[in-house]
């Protein structure tokens, strides 16, 4: 089935929308009501920063303008019920990307959710574990210590329209970004390429770290050899430390993403139209 442009249009900005959603509930959360797992939301809240980024490029290189509206603000949660939701979120996510990608003709946007979507089931992974973990040791008490009555402070008010502040003006430099300076290929720049060589690169020394080694910065004589190297690894993971296994899978969805983008012409606003494509 064809579909024109404005429809793929509307279905990305619902997937930019839903990554904004994400951006700041579990901003919110990890910073109220479940804050004792903080810093593995914030880690999540960043992956969904930068699949927000790419989707909004998307749509501008389509001709269209990205859809930057404030979700709505949600009831405050309980732990339990903010790690339920963050879970449910996480499948509606997946759900989504898989009927858009399988919608969208275009192959290029085809690759740019099929590199997003193994991040989101990662991310449903991590809240199921962090629910297993409060269920298994912690009491409902991080939503208490946020109520606590501090609320109503001339100080918290004052914080209040700081926060405010910062995020309208995050909103107004992205849309300029997104508009007027737009000149990326669509998917991972240079900079996007180095911060997820980092990440790998972190997520490998911890587990070698957990493992009892000491990781070292060395650089080889061999270059670009990350995706065999990976999948040799899952093979050992696969036998000898099985836990190992969805984080290489993740690593080497990221990679292979980063070899498809070399079969694209890169794409920038008005190129579609300029060639008069669909």
């Amino acid at each position: 089935m064809i579909h024109d442009r404005e429809q793929h249009i509307r279905w990305l900005n619902d997937d930019l929308i839903g990554e904004h959603q994400a951006i700041v509930h579990y901003l919110t959360h990890a910073w109220t009501t479940v804050r004792q797992f903080g810093g593995a939301i914030e880690a999540i809240a960043r992956d969904e920063m930068r699949h927000f980024k790419w989707l909004a490029h998307a749509i501008a290189a389509y001709g269209g303008v990205p859809d930057l509206t404030p979700p709505d603000l949600l009831p405050r949660f309980s732990g339990i019920e903010a790690l339920d939701y963050d879970i449910d979120a996480e499948e509606g996510a997946i759900s989504q990307y898989l009927a858009h990608q399988r919608d969208i003709p275009d192959p290029r946007i085809k690759d740019l959710i099929g590199r997003i979507i193994p991040d989101e089931r990662y991310h449903r992974g991590i809240f199921v574990d962090l629910r297993a973990q409060w269920v298994a040791g912690s009491e409902d008490t991080a939503g208490e210590q946020a109520d606590s009555g501090f609320g109503d402070s001339a100080l918290v008010q004052r914080l209040q329209e700081a926060v405010s502040t910062e995020y309208q003006a995050i909103l107004r430099w992205l849309l300029e970004s997104f508009l007027e300076r737009h000149t990326r290929q669509v998917g991972l720049d240079a900079e996007d390429r180095a911060i997820d060589e980092m990440k790998h690169m972190s997520w490998m020394a911890e587990a070698m770290a957990a493992l009892g080694g000491f990781p070292r910065f060395q650089v080889f004589d061999a270059t670009d050899q990350e995706l065999p190297l990976y999948v040799m690894l899952r093979q050992w993971a696969q036998s000898e430390h099985a836990a190992l296994v969805p984080l290489i899978d993740r690593i080497i969805s990221h990679e292979q993403y980063q070899q498809q983008e070399g079969r694209h012409t890169p794409w920038t606003v008005g190129s579609l139209m300029e060639r008069g494509g669909r």
